[in-house]
């Protein structure tokens, strides 16, 4: 059983690599299985199309996400509570669901028409509207989707060669910067 697992997520893993590298659209089963020195059937055996692997990584992260909104939604509005969707948020972009949400971000127009990635982008969304509060429409939803797009890049970056000790922190470091700006464009000031 940990070796069809292990081969589960290794599927999982790579293929957001390549959707990260090429895209969605330009991210083929045969080169995820030879990229994992695997048969194509082997993937197959695990997942019946991509959109099953993006649905699967989709649903990892959709969860929190869902629990974090709930969590927003029940909080009086203000810059506190902003500050504290941020914090929240930014945990949950540690290790593969930075790559996934930048991923998606990155190919919104892509993969609007695949259910996976429509459900999450919508999460997205109404964490962006959680964030907005009674200012100028435009400056307010612009100030918005710029703190997740700041918290996005920081979680983005790969942890450097080798995954090392080096590499990791300054890949925390580089999340904690990013939350650090997303707070202060959250922050009370014009917001």
């Amino acid at each position: 059983m940990d070796r069809r697992t292990d081969t589960r997520e290794a599927i999982r893993s790579v293929a957001l690599e390549l959707f990260s590298e090429r895209g969605y659209d330009r991210t083929s089963l045969r080169e995820l299985a030879e990229r994992l020195r695997i048969t194509k059937a082997a993937v197959y055996h695990h997942f019946a199309t991509k959109e099953d692997i993006l649905a699967s990584l989709a649903e990892d992260f959709a969860v929190p996400v869902g629990e974090l909104l709930a969590w927003g939604r029940g909080q009086p509005a203000g810059p506190a509570t902003r500050r504290e969707l941020l914090r929240r948020y930014a945990d949950l972009l540690a290790g593969r669901h930075g790559r996934l949400v930048r991923f998606l971000e990155d190919d919104r127009a892509g993969l609007r028409e695949l259910a996976p990635a429509r459900q999450l982008l919508g999460q997205l969304d109404e964490l962006s509207a959680l964030l907005r509060d009674g200012g100028p429409a435009p400056e307010a939803t612009l100030r918005a989707r710029l703190c997740l797009i700041a918290l996005h890049g920081g979680a983005a970056v790969s942890a450097g060669p080798g995954g090392t000790r080096a590499g990791l922190a300054e890949e925390a470091d580089r999340r904690e910067a990013a939350l650090v700006v997303a707070q202060d464009l959250a922050g009370p000031v014009g917001f």
